[in-house]
């Protein structure tokens, strides 16, 4: 399939999309879903990006995620190629997200250290990005960051460790592999104002790039 088929937005699938209407908020400001703003980034739909702190997360007790979103209904990866300046944006707002995200959790557990020279150890952070069918777009592409811990930090089929995990066999004799299942919870609304505040604290220091 040409690129020249993965680049265009549709107008009606904007107008009816959650994501698209978050795009309009300012940081700090809730969403309809429970999210809070903490970052934006470009100034129009041909470079700007926006990300919001989850109401939810599936990991561990102090375990967080954002989503990276951009303020265009874009629907394929592939599509950042339509503007420079959006892809420029989308790696300046990917590194100060997983950096934000690295220093909060080094600030709140003492198994993550800051070295002298502001690395971080021990840290593990993973992604997942959401794209959907060319021909339905119905998706507006979102890429979720978030602490590789707990249930959520199990092996992929990315992984190379995913293929050591014992295989089992049904009742028609074809093999599959057990995970733990992943059961989101609301993160307590105090918590998530005291995390809001602070990961927009960081995002906004120029310092941090």
């Amino acid at each position: 399939m040409a690129i020249e088929k993965l680049v265009g937005e549709s107008i009606e699938q904007k107008k009816s999309c959650n994501l698209c209407k978050e795009a309009s908020l300012e940081t700090g400001k809730k969403t309809d879903y429970g999210s809070i703003i903490v970052f934006r980034i470009g100034t129009g739909t041909e470079d700007g990006w926006f990300a919001t702190l989850s109401p939810k997360t599936g990991g561990l007790e102090k375990d967080f995620s954002l989503q990276l979103m951009p303020f265009s209904h874009l629907t394929h990866f592939a599509q950042l190629l339509k503007y420079s300046k959006l892809a420029k944006n989308y790696g300046i707002a990917f590194a100060k997200l997983n950096h934000a995200m690295a220093k909060v959790m080094a600030e709140e557990s003492k198994k993550f250290k800051l070295t002298a020279k502001s690395k971080y150890s021990a840290i593990s952070i993973a992604t997942y990005g959401k794209c959907t069918n060319w021909k339905e777009k119905k998706e507006h592409l979102h890429i979720k960051i978030f602490p590789f811990s707990g249930n959520i930090g199990q092996p992929y089929t990315v992984d190379s460790s995913f293929g050591k995990k014992k295989e089992f066999n049904d009742k028609t004799g074809k093999s599959f592999v057990k995970m733990k299942p992943v059961e989101k919870i609301y993160i307590p609304k105090k918590r998530l104002e005291i995390l809001s505040v602070r990961l927009i604290k960081i995002l906004e220091d120029e310092k941090t790039w």
